[in-house]
């Protein structure tokens, strides 16, 4: 750059700004059954480490919710169709009037049921 020398710069045309719609973010929780507390405490359990090993803030998975009852009609068929051989599983069900949580999991090596209360 010379001191002297004027400054030339080739002039652009306006950026084309995008109008499309993103999707908004949801804050609504992953699920109405467990909490994030559950989720860390399953954490565990896919790890095979103590129970509190993990934070509620703090576990190293994602949790996709694949089928939900009363959005998928819950059938043996509805399940065999999302979950069939599907690995890295949660099955985590609500027994209606309790609050008893049942979970299992199914991992490439098998199932380890659990139970959540």
């Amino acid at each position: 750059m010379a001191p002297n020398r004027p400054i030339s710069s080739v002039n652009l045309p306006p950026r084309m700004i995008s109008k499309k719609k993103l999707p908004s973010g949801t804050t609504e929780p992953f699920s109405t059954i467990i909490n994030e507390a559950h989720a860390a405490e399953i954490t565990s359990w896919i790890d095979k480490k103590k129970a509190d090993a993990y934070s509620a803030t703090n576990y190293p998975y994602g949790f996709k919710l694949r089928l939900r009852g009363n959005r998928d009609n819950f059938t043996p068929a509805s399940f065999w169709k999302l979950c069939y051989k599907q690995t890295n599983v949660v099955v985590v069900t609500k027994i209606n009037d309790t609050d008893r949580i049942l979970g299992d999991i199914i991992l490439p090596d098998g199932i380890n049921c659990k139970i959540l209360e």
